[in-house]
């Protein structure tokens, strides 16, 4: 206090200020910071990289591909700059910058991608009134042999493991499938080859199952959905068109994220001699599924009041 009065005394009220120099000096400098920022900008030292004499090779063959945050600390070590891996963090969050890359396939080359986009969440959420939505999608080839079991854990304690068989033959299946997002159910049928043929009798499944209204199938470019063969019977029968995803986005079809249901309730942890099994699985595992199907929803669902109960209470 009595220093104040002194100031005060002497300066007046100026002396009251915050004087140059107070507080703790920034360990970082401007320049530093701008260079921290820029490594984001710049390629990473692990990603391969195609040189002007054709050559492809990356700066560091042990570094990361990716940017992170560990190796955006490493990168600024290297480069004589001493700070840590949270002040990079908020340095980048302060600026609003992103050091994350997107994703491949969270962007699309196709010049149609938005209305593409658009039409397929539009049917998906808010279809017309009186008309289906289907997914449509293959998997595949499915080739006899010992899959291993689903992720989880022993009654021990121990992580679940089983010996790998990566040895293929001539005996393989695709597998066609068809999700209704209405309610969730799903038409699955099997074939030894991928071609236009069976893609029109899957197409003829969905059209007996669905026999009123119009009928949306959301699917991919593969080339049996567009070809003539398919367009020919698709002309003789109206109520069904075609909604194709934009490139590189098959994330928006729902039936992949059934494909990923399907695999552990059929495949998990079983051993296939023949095509005939795997048919046979396929037809238990989509009755099952069927059994307890409820409609798909888009995007995350609501969390519960109970989920934000546990949020919010610490064990103290």
């Amino acid at each position: 206090m009595c220093i104040h009065l002194n100031r005060f005394n002497a300066q007046g009220v100026n002396g009251l200020g915050m004087r140059e120099g107070a507080g703790r000096k920034p360990r970082l400098t401007e320049q530093e910071r701008s260079r921290i920022l820029a490594l984001a900008k710049q390629p990473p030292p692990g990603k391969l990289e195609r040189y002007a004499d054709g050559t492809l090779d990356a700066q560091d063959e042990e570094g990361s591909a990716q940017w992170s945050l560990n190796a955006l600390t490493d990168s600024a070590h290297a480069a004589g700059i001493q700070v840590e891996r949270s002040q990079i963090r908020r340095m980048y969050l302060r600026e609003g910058k992103r050091w994350r890359h997107t994703h491949s396939w969270g962007t699309s080359d196709d010049k149609d991608a938005c209305p593409k986009r658009t039409a397929v969440v539009t049917h998906s959420t808010q279809p017309p009134a009186g008309s289906t939505t289907i997914c449509a999608d293959e998997l595949g080839p499915v080739t006899p042999r010992t899959f291993a079991p689903a992720p989880g854990w022993s009654p021990d304690g121990h992580r679940i493991k089983a010996p790998l068989e990566y040895s293929r033959g001539d005996d393989k299946v695709w597998i066609y499938g068809a999700l209704r997002v209405r309610d969730g159910k799903e038409l699955t049928r099997c074939a030894a080859t991928r071609h236009s043929k069976n893609s029109i009798e899957l197409l003829k499944d969905i059209e007996a199952d669905n026999p009123t209204g119009e009928i949306f199938i959301i699917t991919d470019h593969l080339s049996s959905h567009n070809s003539l063969e398919t367009r020919t019977w698709l002309a003789d029968h109206p109520r069904i068109q075609h909604l194709f995803l934009p490139k590189g986005a098959c994330w928006l079809n729902l039936q992949e994220g059934w494909w990923r249901l399907f695999r552990r309730d059929a495949f998990a942890g079983q051993s296939f001699a023949n095509a005939h099994e795997i048919e046979r699985a396929m037809q238990v595992a989509t009755a099952q599924l069927n059994h307890r199907a409820k409609p798909w929803i888009w995007g995350r669902p609501p969390r519960t009041r109970r989920h934000l109960h546990r949020l919010f209470c610490y064990r103290l």
